[in-house]
């Protein structure tokens, strides 16, 4: 009996699947491609951090590539003598920036301006299970 019943699905599965039309929402494929919102379809995004730039302003010396000598608090002096530290300068270069000009590598986008995409993967497209046939791609 349970063979019979066995048989008789198979067979019904089998006409239905041999009467479905192919679905019209996804083209028979059982995917939809849609333009990925995110990145508006270009595949990656503008860093928020730098701005495209790549750079940001150095934290230490807040973009000014030098810093106050700290033994002389940026006076050039130290009593009646001149600070050892930073020679008279009152201010010696930054060692986190390296003085160039006041900038540090972005860590978000790591230098590059932007960014590869993470819903798309950096395809511009996020392909999506068709809701009509279920990823069937026929009805």
């Amino acid at each position: 009996m349970k063979r019979v019943a066995l048989f008789f699905t198979v067979i019904v599965i089998g006409v239905l699947t041999a009467n479905a039309q192919s679905c019209s929402r996804c083209g028979g494929e059982g995917v939809i491609h849609e333009t990925c919102l995110p990145c508006q379809g270009k595949g990656s995004w503008k860093c928020d951090d730098c701005l495209g730039s790549g750079q940001v302003d150095c934290y230490h010396c807040q973009g000014s590539g030098e810093l106050k000598c700290g033994y002389c608090d940026g006076t050039g002096m130290r009593g009646d003598q001149v600070c050892y530290n930073c020679g008279g300068q009152k201010t010696f270069q930054c060692e986190a920036c390296k003085g160039h000009r006041g900038y540090l590598k972005c860590s978000r986008c790591n230098g590059e301006g932007y960014g590869s995409c993470w819903h798309c993967g950096g395809d511009g497209v996020k392909d999506w299970r068709c809701p009509e046939c279920i990823a069937a791609g026929r009805i």
